[in-house]
């Protein structure tokens, strides 16, 4: 069988005579953020942890707070420190200086197999000597659990992820799919609070990834531990976390839900590293009310924006803009709060979609993007086209750093 075709076998929509009923995904937490309780204790706590390698900075000073249930993810490019706190949360690495508290109880200096976490490695670091079922129960077997014990358990985290069809094979036997699957249900089995995942995806291609991404949302929200998730893959963690932290050099630059993460970014790094952006220079040139009025060239027209908090005139600030915010058109809209003309010098079709670069007067370019709902291959905006980019006041953000 395929890795599509195991890691697609839960979207079954049918089941007849001897064939299991489909697992069904269940529906998202509502209202689910015990960060915003005061009340709630977080699950995990980094405390002013440093670690040091030598002269270079691997983690600098970061606190930060993990309740249970969560999906978290920490994302940025390699290098940035995520790994390093992961590895230091499953006690293969040692912070230099700062707590890790682990449920109430500070687990700093605890040896890893005294932790009640499990890591699921990006090299999925199976035993090739062994089964599919002698795998999943190795670490239940060094615990010392019962036999009996054992065998249910390493029964339900098969039948979770669906590998019983599997049990006797030996790793080499297994797709990259299966074998993440069974990684996954290793880490599982034992039934930790909080389970580590370390690039977990990074060996399957994108459309198994896609899939799988949502299967890890299932085994999450099915089993209720907490899932800590590492990856360079901006999608990947908008996809299954329930909150983001985007780390660089070593730092924390906004903690914050997907969503917030994408329609309300801290800074200019933030907004560049989650998806597409356009980002203007500008000053502020008068606030009034919500709303900032913003210079960004001489003889350019002035943008509208909602002000971020703090903001004063005078002040240089960036609008970030992402390209499906912006309406493309041959004419300029007559209600306009925002509009500036260009000429299309690049288009891309990619289906669904059309992504459209503009340069304007001032030698900028600018990413629009057009959804192509009529059935044709024909763009009405096209090459060399004279454009208007149009976009409410509320749809930019403004930074200022």
């Amino acid at each position: 069988m395929s890795e599509a075709a195991v890691l697609g076998s839960s979207q079954t929509a049918t089941s007849g005579p001897g064939q299991k009923s489909p697992v069904r995904t269940p529906a998202p937490q509502s209202g689910f953020a015990p960060w915003k309780d005061p009340s709630r204790e977080p699950i995990v706590r980094f405390q002013n942890v440093v670690k040091r390698f030598g002269d270079f900075v691997a983690v600098k000073d970061c606190t930060l707070d993990i309740y249970e249930r969560e999906f978290f993810a920490l994302l940025g490019p390699s290098g940035c420190g995520k790994t390093t706190l992961l590895r230091m949360l499953a006690g293969f690495e040692k912070p230099t200086s700062g707590r890790i508290i682990v449920g109430g109880q500070d687990i700093t200096d605890l040896a890893p197999y005294e932790r009640p976490v499990n890591m699921m490695f990006q090299s999925y670091a199976l035993f090739p000597h062994m089964t599919v079922e002698q795998n999943i129960g190795y670490g239940l077997k060094q615990d010392a659990m019962a036999k009996p014990l054992i065998e249910k358990r390493v029964e339900e985290a098969m039948t979770m992820l669906e590998l019983n069809r599997f049990a006797k094979r030996k790793p080499h036997q297994l797709s990259g799919g299966q074998q993440q699957r069974v990684a996954l249900a290793r880490a599982i089995a034992k039934k930790p609070r909080i389970v580590l995942l370390d690039e977990p995806l990074g060996a399957l291609d994108k459309r198994l990834r896609q899939q799988a991404q949502f299967e890890l949302m299932r085994i999450q929200e099915t089993t209720g531990t907490t899932f800590i998730i590492v990856t360079h893959d901006q999608e990947e963690a908008m996809t299954v976390s329930s909150r983001i932290a985007v780390m660089d050099h070593g730092e924390f630059r906004q903690v914050a839900t997907p969503g917030d993460i994408y329609e309300a970014p801290n800074s200019r790094y933030v907004a560049n590293f989650i998806g597409d952006v356009n980002l203007f220079e500008g000053k502020v040139v008068k606030v009034d009310g919500n709303f900032a009025e913003i210079d960004w060239g001489p003889g350019l027209a002035r943008f509208k924006s909602l002000a971020p908090e703090g903001c004063t005139g005078d002040q240089q600030v960036w609008l970030t803009l992402r390209p499906e915010k912006i309406r493309i058109a041959f004419e300029k809209p007559s209600d306009a709060s925002n509009a500036v003309p260009g000429k299309v010098v690049d288009v891309g079709y990619l289906g669904s979609i059309s992504h459209y670069h503009v340069e304007l007067g001032n030698g900028q370019r600018v990413k629009a993007l057009r959804a192509n709902s009529a059935r044709t291959v024909e763009r009405p905006i096209s090459w060399e086209d004279n454009v208007w980019l149009e976009w409410p006041p509320e749809t930019g953000i403004v930074v200022t750093r």
